[in-house]
């Protein structure tokens, strides 16, 4: 049975202020995909489209917040019209801080990204790795917090439904199945994640679990140990085991199928995500259109500035 996605994170943008913002968006210029990668023009963007209704914008923004701020730490907003060059959709997102990307490099690394099937990642363990809960950025020194995501076309025959695994509930099974003593092992032990090229290469060192956030990408990590020659007590790679079959059978947070028009955003921090599976990914239609939003002040490696 589905887990719908909680009507206390929907939010509902009126008619009247979506008229206002898409026609605030379409006045602008067309800006290529690279272009945004300039956090100058995508702070310009914002400040044309919110100059439109200053008030109403900045309440969509704190509603959007505060639903973010509360389990099951996402937010589902309703009722937006997007224009198809992507401006009100960069506008939203650096209202909540600065898009952030890998250096571009079509299809896989846009700032502004389409999510198809036939350029998914497949999964050393069968699949797709789009289809296993996971982190985005865990390849990077501090994973972005916000993600957000736009449904274009959702797939035809009903498959790639979103999943959300908050960290909540993981900490809640972790300590039921596996016990206090593995809980507190992936709180206190520092598990190796390899980092990517464009930020420098290397391995980063961080738990999978903290009180209030989650980090996890198996295969990461498992970079990091084939590749980076870093090495993990026995404990702790059966903690990994027993924790990945954990999530891999989690019943979900949440799991709902996105329509055409609504935009997603996650807690990259608290939550984990996946999509299902397609029964013809070749052929599926299914488009979504990404962003990663680095919300804090300071940062590693600014990805935006090796395009």
């Amino acid at each position: 049975m589905l887990a719908p996605f909680p009507e206390t994170n929907r939010v509902k943008v009126n008619d009247s202020l979506a008229r206002e913002l898409l026609l605030a968006a379409e006045q602008l210029p067309l800006y290529d995909n690279k272009e945004f990668y300039s956090t100058a023009l995508q702070k310009s963007v914002l400040d044309s489209i919110r100059s439109a209704n200053t008030r109403a914008f900045d309440e969509l923004v704190s509603s959007i917040k505060e639903k973010l701020s509360q389990w099951p730490y996402c937010a589902l907003v309703n009722g937006l019209d997007f224009d198809k060059g992507n401006r009100l959709f960069v506008a939203v997102n650096r209202a909540f801080g600065e898009l952030v990307a890998r250096p571009y490099e079509k299809p896989r690394a846009q700032l502004v990204h389409y999510i198809q099937p036939q350029t998914d990642l497949p999964s050393a363990q069968g699949g797709r790795e789009s289809e296993r809960l996971h982190t985005d950025t865990a390849d990077w020194e501090s994973p972005v917090e916000l993600i957000s995501m736009i449904c274009v076309n959702a797939d035809a025959a009903g498959g790639g439904r979103s999943q959300i695994l908050d960290v909540d509930t993981v900490r809640s099974e972790v300590e039921r199945q596996l016990g206090a003593a593995t809980l507190a092992l992936l709180e206190s032990q520092p598990v190796p994640w390899q980092l990517a090229p464009y930020v420098g290469g290397g391995v980063a060192w961080r738990p999978v679990l903290t009180p209030n956030s989650i980090r996890w990408r198996r295969y990461t990590i498992n970079l990091a140990l084939t590749s980076e020659g870093a090495t993990l007590e026995a404990q702790m790679t059966n903690a990994l085991d027993e924790f990945e079959q954990l999530v891999t059978n989690a019943n979900v947070t949440a799991e709902f199928r996105m329509r055409e028009g609504e935009l997603l955003f996650s807690d990259n921090t608290r939550t984990i995500h996946a999509r299902t599976q397609l029964a013809d990914p070749a052929n599926s239609n299914r488009l979504m259109i990404r962003s990663w939003i680095r919300t804090s002040e300071t940062e590693l490696p600014n990805c935006n500035s090796l395009n």
